[in-house]
């Protein structure tokens, strides 16, 4: 039995040392510069900071390339020539070498006809399509903050819950301990309290390595230090700040990835449009100068060519691209008709689950945690006058215990509801973009 509460003993002094340990970490780490209060400045913070922007942010550099290489004109080509290289046997004999030689120099350029203005019209729609891409992955990423710092909240409150929890156990225990040196109660109720006091304890550390574990993961995605929940105070502040306004059908088209599918349409017929014009042959126009030596011969000395090349598109004339662009083009309006019922049916969805959660918020806040309360302060009250079992009193504990992290629980839950109800409508704070060049960090 002395070896058990020598155990017992020990176990608590290293939970105590390593929560004074995280205690201090937690007060030598710099805060975070955004606040969790306010979205624009996470926002901010995620925009300018993540490296999850990184990839989208590449493909809108590219698109946005291809857009201002499609108004360009085509190259020029220059060519040159050095023509009637004598070979052998002179004619007339007496000739010079270099009288007979001559130099055609000459610049060609490709006419397009009818492809300018659809190419145009496609790089401008897939420049449009990455710039929603990248809104959409900020999307996602915005909002995963959200639910990462509601896990943190979460875990937050449930160590105030469960350390109000502990500081009962420890009273409790300190008061059976001294009865049990009485001869009141048996050493074996003492030693049930002291693992209940400690299982209080385990769960006390298990709430704050999920809050570090959260935190963690929010600082890898946002770039910047996370937010840090100083007291349950804060924590209930946030989770319970969050709502759903229902969203009209305008927002929903405006949602990120719904608008890259839009562009993807106007892309997918520019492109048609362009391979059905491929049928037109496009002229090569080109302009030369001779200088020609060998005038003993009757030649002109100088003169100027003007030559057209005219394709002939017999074989290739367009059709895979455009078969190509019509499947594209009914795959994204498909999937853009689909992301949209969608998005209807999550934010309903979402709304009804917020008033099954407040249902029952409403009854553990009104009748079930008020009542396990009151037993549990009666069956304690008992028990140290000697009219109640030991047992009774650790069961009536843990009911209140379950109650009380229930409602944490649903707090988070809702919150969380909310968070996805959102992200299917598209209600976040806007991409804060450079209008100038929207390919840079503001």
């Amino acid at each position: 039995m002395r070896s058990i509460r020598l155990n017992i003993l020990t176990r608590i002094v290293i939970l105590g040392l390593l929560g004074l340990t995280t205690t201090e970490a937690r007060a030598a780490e710099p805060s975070s510069p955004v606040d969790p209060f306010d979205e624009l400045s996470l926002a901010r913070g995620l925009w300018q900071r993540s490296a999850e922007l990184a990839a989208g942010r590449e493909q809108l550099i590219e698109a946005d390339a291809n857009r201002r290489r499609a108004y360009l004109l085509p190259n020029p080509t220059l060519n040159g020539s050095w023509s009637t290289v004598p070979v052998g046997r002179r004619n007339p004999p007496e000739i010079g070498f270099w009288q007979v030689p001559n130099y055609n120099v000459q610049i060609a350029e490709l006419l397009e006809i009818g492809k300018r203005g659809p190419r145009q019209r496609a790089a401008e729609a897939a420049t449009m399509r990455a710039r929603h891409e990248l809104a959409d992955i900020y999307r996602q990423a915005f909002f995963t903050i959200l639910e990462m710092l509601a896990d943190q909240a979460e875990a937050v409150i449930r160590g105030a819950v469960l350390q109000r929890l502990v500081g009962d156990s420890a009273e409790g225990l300190r008061l059976q301990r001294a009865r049990a040196q009485r001869g009141d109660v048996a050493g074996l109720d003492v030693d049930r309290l002291e693992v209940e006091h400690l299982r209080l304890q385990s769960s006390v550390a298990e709430a704050a390595s999920v809050r570090e574990a959260a935190i963690a993961r929010c600082t890898q995605l946002l770039g910047l230090p996370c937010p840090r929940f100083g007291n349950d105070e804060q924590a209930q502040r946030f989770l319970s700040q969050a709502d759903l306004a229902p969203p009209t059908p305008q927002a929903l088209d405006q949602r990120p990835d719904i608008q890259a599918l839009g562009a993807r349409v106007a892309q997918a017929n520019a492109e048609h449009v362009l391979a059905a014009r491929q049928k037109i042959p496009d002229p090569t126009l080109s302009l030369g100068y001779q200088r020609d030596q060998f005038v003993a011969s009757g030649n002109q000395g100088n003169s100027v060519n003007v030559a057209v090349s005219i394709p002939l598109p017999v074989f290739d004339h367009g059709q895979v691209a455009a078969a190509r662009a019509d499947k594209a083009r009914e795959l994204a309006t498909s999937t853009r008709q689909t992301l949209l019922a969608n998005a209807a049916a999550m934010v309903d969805l979402a709304r009804k689950r917020i008033v099954l959660l407040m249902q029952r918020a409403g009854t553990l806040d009104g009748e079930a945690i008020p009542r396990a309360r009151g037993v549990f302060e009666r069956m304690e009250a008992a028990a140290r006058r000697g009219g109640a079992a030991l047992q009774d009193v650790l069961l009536a504990r843990r009911a209140l215990e379950e109650l009380q992290l229930d409602r944490v629980t649903i707090a988070a839950e809702r919150f969380r509801v909310i968070v996805d109800g959102r992200r299917a409508a598209g209600l976040l704070p806007p991409v804060p973009t450079n209008t100038a060049d929207p390919t840079t960090v503001p």
